[in-house]
């Protein structure tokens, strides 16, 4: 018996010639991701320039420009703790020339806003996590806390008349406070500040005896002894201060909280421009120099997958989220 197989004449030429657009819009695909880039690039973030993020965004766009051949441009978009930034590149087009450095308050977004105006985890796509740094918990010199350990015991017996100072309601400072003290069943008075500089004066000032901070920026003082750091919150030490202890050493095992950067894009980004701007990202973090200008910004260099990193994105929303659900944090807005 004769076999019969069905081929393109034999569907009818409304169909044919369907199929066949499909065929040329899959080979434009292609060939477009195969060229790219062909233009400049954008990396866009929420924040005002000078800050951890700028700082960031503009050494992988000064890397990117030579190793990729076109001009990498950072643009500032500040509002709304980074999320008119995130809003703008949600509803770029997918093409790789519009790129979003994302700081890990965005995964906080979510719970802390009322409505937001895209999917903090189905509206991008990742291409790398950039880096990481740990928040420190700090006090004076001459404070009656000599450790962490002490901290912890007198909270428990003095509820509510520890104060501690933060940048602001919501801050990776804030949250990371209030998980450490729901994990270790302590409750402490907030003060919160606008800002690094207001609480690294109110430390020195006197006006409050306990902070949570980023590392970034505070060695100096550690060094000088305006400071004393009662630990970090990272599952491992702080490679710039190797001496202070991690909060999951010394109270609570396990713990590993950490500010984190990463890049990411529209989504729906084709995967062979994800898999270019992988492979770019790794290359510039692998840098000498570079490493070592993110070690003085407090931070240091994390590199993934994009799977990987997609993943830790979706991680990080579904845990800040609950957070401030369970402990009742304000929204803003």
């Amino acid at each position: 018996m004769k076999k019969t197989g069905a081929n393109l004449a034999q569907f009818p030429s409304a169909m044919r010639r369907a199929a066949f657009g499909v065929l040329l819009l899959f080979v434009a695909g292609a060939a477009f991701a195969q060229d790219w880039p062909t233009r400049p690039i954008r990396i866009v973030h929420g924040f005002t320039s000078g800050g951890p993020v700028d700082i960031l965004a503009r050494l992988i766009a000064a890397d990117f420009s030579e190793r990729l051949g076109q001009p990498a441009i950072v643009e500032g978009k500040p509002g709304a703790g980074g999320t008119v930034g995130a809003a703008y590149v949600a509803k770029a087009e997918p093409d790789g020339y519009t790129l979003l450095l994302l700081a890990s308050g965005h995964s906080a977004a979510p719970g802390l806003h009322k409505s937001l105006p895209y999917s903090a985890t189905d509206d991008f796509t990742m291409i790398s996590m950039l880096a990481s740094s740990p928040f420190a918990i700090v006090t004076s010199p001459g404070s009656r806390f000599e450790d962490l350990q002490a901290l912890v015991r007198v909270a428990r017996a003095e509820p509510g008349k520890i104060d501690f100072g933060t940048g602001g309601v919501g801050t990776g400072m804030h949250l990371v406070a209030v998980l450490m003290q729901a994990r270790a069943g302590i409750q402490m008075n907030h003060i919160p500040y606008k800002g690094g500089n207001a609480i690294n004066l109110a430390l020195f000032t006197g006006e409050i005896p306990v902070v949570f901070t980023s590392v970034a920026g505070i060695a100096p003082f550690i060094e000088s002894g305006r400071m004393r750091m009662l630990a970090v919150t990272s599952n491992e030490r702080y490679a710039a201060l190797p001496s202070v202890p991690t909060v999951a050493e010394t109270v609570l095992p396990g713990f590993d909280v950490r500010a984190w950067y990463s890049l990411a894009g529209p989504g729906k980004m084709p995967a062979t421009i994800v898999t270019r701007l992988n492979a770019a990202v790794h290359a510039a973090l692998g840098r000498r120099d570079i490493a070592d200008k993110l070690l003085a910004q407090g931070a240091q260099p994390w590199l993934t997958s994009p799977r990987e990193a997609q993943e830790w994105l979706a991680s990080e929303v579904a845990r800040w989220t609950k957070v401030i659900r369970d402990e009742k944090i304000q929204s803003v807005n």
